[in-house]
């Protein structure tokens, strides 16, 4: 069983549908679904809210963890446990929202030992998202020491993951949500302080007063535009998502007078970087995933679409798996 999307009379229709191998666009792994993430970049994909898919019709779900089934090329076997994700998975090439994937074999990686499978999935996207942004930070110079890292859009897949990973790496955690109810589950999992971040709203300084050493930003908007004018002097933001749109104002004075970067995540990388940080987050940036597990939720393919609804209006929180 598979959710197909596909373009017909100017729109985008999403089924559940049953699929042969064959249907599947081409690739020398054949691997068993176990785990698919979605993310909100999925949501929009399979609802038709943003232009991800670039050809129909395709299997959305931008990453997936599973047991290979077949591979025609050397290096991998049967029973094998591995994640896939990046490199155009769900939006140029066939992806996670099926039983069954066909995957090329550049494409596959085998998940670190320290990772079972179902801890490489709660993991997957976001906290690959969070470890690009943490390693960028420290190239930058911006350890522990330097002060706390904000997080905003907290209590999502992205938001969940960095405070867990932040705070596994030493660092001090600023959570900003608007689900300020979620305040204990938030210093649960680590987050030093909460902010409420209605009421950063009116907030129109040219700089704020400065506060964080970075931020990783699931936003943008307006709150991308507040973190940005209170980092501290050599700070650095790190613009993840764009949960409230893709615009954002700023003046150029956080740069000259507090001397800030500003970069974007994509949660893809070279094979070098992608081997490097997933080893990181199976040994010493391991997140603690006892803290993680409340904040797992699993849905079934008969689900999806209902679910995609509810996250897209912003009803969902912490990270959602497809199982299959």
């Amino acid at each position: 069983m598979a959710l197909r999307s596909d373009y017909i009379d100017k729109r985008v229709t999403s089924t559940l549908t049953s699929l042969r191998l064959d249907d599947l666009s081409a690739g020398e792994v054949i691997i068993r679904t176990r785990y698919a993430g979605v993310n909100y970049k999925d949501c929009l994909s399979i609802k038709g809210k943003a232009k991800v898919i670039t050809s129909y019709p395709r299997i959305a779900g931008i990453e997936l963890v599973g047991d290979i089934v077949h591979a025609s090329v050397d290096g991998f076997s049967a029973g094998q446990a591995v994640i896939v994700h990046g490199f155009q998975t769900g939006i140029a090439f066939d992806g996670g929202f099926a039983e069954y994937a066909r995957v090329p074999a550049a494409h596959v990686m085998a998940i670190p030992a320290g990772l079972s499978p179902c801890q490489a999935a709660m993991i997957g996207v976001p906290g690959f998202t969070a470890a690009m942004a943490l390693e960028r930070f420290q190239q930058l110079g911006i350890g522990p020491e330097f002060g706390m890292i904000a997080v905003s859009g907290a209590t999502g897949a992205v938001g969940i993951l960095s405070i867990l990973i932040l705070s596994r790496a030493g660092y001090r955690v600023a959570a900003l949500t608007r689900r300020i109810e979620e305040k204990s589950a938030l210093m649960a999992l680590g987050a030093s302080e909460i902010i409420d971040a209605r009421q950063i709203a009116d907030e129109t300084k040219l700089v704020e007063t400065p506060r964080f050493a970075a931020a990783i930003d699931n936003v943008s908007g307006h709150t991308l535009s507040w973190l940005l004018r209170s980092l501290q002097d050599g700070g650095a933001l790190a613009a993840v998502g764009n949960a409230s749109g893709n615009g954002f104002e700023t003046n150029i004075l956080p740069f000259i007078l507090r001397g800030i970067d500003m970069f974007g995540i994509v949660a893809n990388a070279p094979w070098p970087v992608r081997e490097r940080l997933w080893n990181r987050l199976a040994t010493d940036w391991r997140p603690d995933f006892s803290l993680l597990k409340p904040h797992i939720h699993t849905i079934g393919i008969d689900g999806l679409l209902e679910y995609a609804d509810d996250h897209l209006s912003g009803k969902a929180s912490g990270r959602t798996l497809l199982r299959f």
